[in-house]
């Protein structure tokens, strides 16, 4: 192979070298601006997802919080559960006595309203009584007010007139 030859060769292969960059410095370049365009489109798509990825990570987190209670008040639960099945027992046994003392307390609440009633009755029929009572003890104290009075004057009367005896015999 002469030297021309291989000159020939190696020219054309660095001009198809040349080539192949230009291609590829082009295509880089279309593939530069689909790339841009298309993030100018998906831009607001993206800010929206993202604001979606931040509500959904602040609502798996409230999630996470609510397994934790949950989770905390079935160990509770578990922890209370045999207490709770003594206290129904309990409550069974206090209603089955209430039960049994309803009757009794039912004849006490009769009794109770039967001797309001009775009250109330001895009330309404005593209270002319009384007011007649009291009129008759009014009247009786102002009979007495008058018998001491009189009583008083007979005593200054007959006081007087011993005074006056005691001073006739006196005199004789």
């Amino acid at each position: 192979m002469s030297n021309e030859t291989f000159q020939i060769i190696i020219a054309t292969a660095v001009g198809l070298a040349i080539v192949s960059i230009i291609v590829q410095a082009l295509t880089m370049l279309a593939l530069y601006r689909s790339a841009r365009q298309m993030a100018t489109r998906l831009a607001p798509f993206l800010k929206r997802t993202r604001e979606i990825i931040t509500v959904e990570k602040e609502s798996i987190r409230r999630i996470e919080i609510a397994i934790d209670k949950t989770q905390l008040s079935v160990d509770i639960l578990a922890r209370v559960a045999p207490r709770i099945a003594v206290l129904v027992a309990r409550v069974e046994n206090v209603a089955a006595h209430a039960m049994q003392l309803s009757a009794p307390i039912a004849a006490l609440q009769r009794d109770a309203i039967l001797a309001g009633t009775a009250a109330h009755f001895l009330s309404l029929e005593m209270r002319p009584r009384l007011v007649s009572l009291g009129h008759e003890t009014s009247a009786l104290a102002g009979a007495a007010d008058t018998q001491f009075r009189r009583v008083v004057r007979v005593f200054r009367d007959s006081l007087t007139h011993l005074g006056h005896l005691v001073q006739v015999v006196a005199a004789k």
